[in-house]
């Protein structure tokens, strides 16, 4: 299972950036592309009521755009809540 869901597209800059830090990073990740995926836009749109990519879920968790620390602090608080 993957640690963390991210929307994407191609042509947003932070989405590359994004994946790029969480392979370094040896994070593993499902990506919905959402110009690929119709369902993938409509979640983006309408479940998390967001408008802009990358977004990132993990659970009930989002973070909209690309942020390093809130990456790490939000699989932080998974791995604190696992114990």
């Amino acid at each position: 299972m993957a640690d963390l869901t991210i929307y994407t597209q191609p042509t947003c800059g932070y989405c590359a950036e994004l994946k790029d830090y969480l392979k370094k990073n040896n994070i593993s990740y499902d990506e919905k592309d959402i110009t690929k995926d119709r369902s993938a836009w409509d979640d983006l749109v309408n479940k998390y009521k967001v408008r802009a990519t990358p977004l990132i879920v993990r659970g009930e968790k989002t973070i909209v755009g690309f942020n390093p620390d809130e990456i790490q602090k939000m699989l932080g608080e998974q791995a604190a809540e696992a114990r």
